[in-house]
């Protein structure tokens, strides 16, 4: 997981993108996201002078504070990827056939394309003749997450 600097700026409101915004500090532009949350405890408006403190990210930056005169301070919460209760991952070499096997020993028939992700393999598979299903495998060959394939994803015919 890449390591985000924290930044602090203070600037002026420019334009305004539901809950992004891009904040003129500086003498510099940057790209803000207040996330749809933050967006309703802080409504956003073009114009207005703000402080915000956040984590830069390469494409922007993910507020974590935000304040603004006569305006009460708010903390906003990123909630990080969900992957099932107490998962993590395991600290081992990424085997497609160890994969392949835990997902048959599950119940699954899979597609043989797998698509090897920094921690994880995506595997096309289904029950019986039931719904081809994308699940997500660790290198330990847990399935954490299942969820309907994504027909053009995965080049399916529908």
């Amino acid at each position: 997981m890449p390591h985000h600097d924290t930044v602090a700026l203070e600037g002026t409101i420019e334009h305004v993108f539901a809950h992004r915004f891009t904040l003129t500090a500086d003498g510099q532009t940057h790209l803000a996201d207040l996330t749809p949350k933050g967006l309703e405890a802080f409504p956003l408006q073009a114009g207005l002078h703000v402080s915000i403190a956040g984590e830069r990210r390469p494409s922007e930056i993910k507020v974590t504070r935000i304040a603004a005169a006569g305006r009460a301070p708010v903390t906003i919460e990123h909630k990080k990827p969900h992957h099932g209760p107490g998962h993590k991952y395991p600290d081992m070499p990424a085997d497609p056939g160890h994969v392949l096997g835990a997902v048959k020993a599950a119940g699954w028939t899979p597609d043989q394309e797998l698509r090897r992700k920094p921690k994880h393999f995506e595997v096309l598979a289904r029950q019986d003749n039931g719904p081809w299903t994308e699940l997500h495998v660790d290198f330990a060959g847990t399935i954490y997450k299942r969820k309907p394939a994504d027909a053009e994803k995965w080049g399916l015919a529908v």
